[in-house]
């Protein structure tokens, strides 16, 4: 279904107005409006906003067709196209490039997928690679293959985290607080896990926005600095706390890898001017 078939409804479901609905996005209603008439479309960074606020997955907001491969997500028009279970009889749910005799046909990454994908969909809609990308980033990981989130942190992920930063994570944070982590987390419900990830996501569509309104101690700023708040309150718990928060925060920019995720997904910069975000409004 196409957005504007969708919007009015899920905005209503969730008691919120244009004009409220507006403001949480930083637009105006008249855009609201637009998107709900169908006069246009939201691009790819708004369509995921609008996921996170109206808690939906991103799917959703979108028009996808009837049938589409639960690996690669591409569409799955000819019968033929579907792959085969290890008794011959057809996939319901991935296509034969992906899937044959009841097994992948190839070993990957989400992001592998989400860069080899991103090609396809820009020649089909004729999308930038960013946008294509971006896209690809918020769909894929809500397909059943990479869905497994969830069920591979519950079936030897933990283990696999501590085995390769268990000692690193314990001497920084302390064996207490380690242990309090993932004790929530492996107590959490499949669709809190997957708020968790959608809200993930949906942090580096906010701090796009913020870095172009460019001001730490802007309203986008400070929307940015709440999500990032709640997304570590889902892995702290009543642990959380402004102090560790900041400390956090503060050893971003010490650590390559977390400079490489927010670089890499939202420019150069973007993990200073998170940090400098989460100062003035945490």
């Amino acid at each position: 279904m196409a957005i504007k078939d969708v919007l009015p409804q899920l905005r209503r479901d969730r008691g919120l107005t244009q004009d409220e609905l507006a403001a949480k996005l930083y637009v105006t209603r008249q855009a609201v409006s637009r998107w709900e008439t169908g006069e246009t479309t939201p691009g790819i960074d708004m369509t995921k906003l609008l996921a996170t606020v109206l808690e939906v997955p991103v799917s959703c907001l979108l028009e996808m067709p009837e049938h589409f491969c639960q690996s690669c997500g591409m569409p799955i028009f000819d019968p033929a196209a579907r792959g085969t279970e290890a008794d011959g009889s057809p996939s319901a749910d991935f296509c034969s490039h992906c899937y044959a005799n009841g097994a992948f046909t190839y070993e990957a990454d989400l992001d592998d997928m989400i860069e080899s994908c991103a090609p396809f969909l820009m020649k089909e809609t004729g999308m930038t690679r960013d946008e294509a990308v971006s896209l690809m980033g918020a769909m894929l990981p809500n397909l059943k293959r990479w869905k497994g989130g969830y069920d591979a942190f519950h079936n030897g992920g933990l283990e696999r985290f501590e085995e390769t930063y268990g000692a690193e994570a314990r001497e920084r944070y302390g064996d207490a607080e380690v242990d309090a982590t993932n004790d929530r987390l492996m107590g959490m419900t499949r669709d809190e896990w997957e708020a968790k990830d959608l809200l993930e996501e949906s942090i580096k569509v906010q701090l796009r926005i913020a870095m172009a309104e460019g001001d730490a101690k802007g309203p986008a700023a400070a929307e940015l600095a709440r999500m990032h708040a709640r997304w570590i309150t889902m892995h702290w718990g009543g642990n959380y706390s402004r102090e560790g928060h900041l400390g956090l925060a503060q050893g971003y920019l010490a650590d390559q890898r977390f400079r490489d995720y927010y670089d890499g997904a939202c420019g150069e910069g973007a993990t200073e001017f998170l940090v400098k975000a989460l100062k003035a409004n945490v």
